[in-house]
């Protein structure tokens, strides 16, 4: 299923820096909601959606240069009915449609994590 000029995409993001000693406490949150009104009664729900949230800190070391690490978590529900927000979602296997009785790997849940170093010249 490709996109369609009347797929709808509604989403938001909220976030905060928390300043800590010589660093900041970063936080944030966004939802994507995908509505394809082509779904039918009788089959299954075509909606989408996406949760993230991540946290993370980073630590100056001087003016121009610091630590940092950040962990997020992806959630999607019905991904497979949309390419898009399958994008979103990691993994290797074959995405397969839920439509017909076919089965096959729905992206859930994704976890990442940065840690490094960031120096401005």
């Amino acid at each position: 299923m490709l996109p369609r000029e009347d797929d709808k995409y509604n989403g938001g993001l909220i976030g905060v820096t928390v300043p800590v000693g010589a660093g900041l406490i970063k936080a944030a949150y966004s939802k994507v909601k995908f509505d394809n009104d082509l779904g039918s009664a009788a089959g299954p729900s075509r909606d989408a959606s996406v949760d993230k949230i991540a946290v993370g800190y980073e630590h100056n070391l001087s003016k121009r240069t610091a630590l940092y690490v950040t962990a997020a978590r992806v959630r999607a529900k019905n991904a497979q009915n949309n390419p898009a927000v399958m994008g979103v979602s990691t993994g290797t296997a074959t995405y397969l449609s839920t439509g017909g009785g076919t089965t096959g790997y729905a992206p859930a849940r994704s976890t990442g994590y940065d840690v490094g170093i960031r120096h401005a010249f």
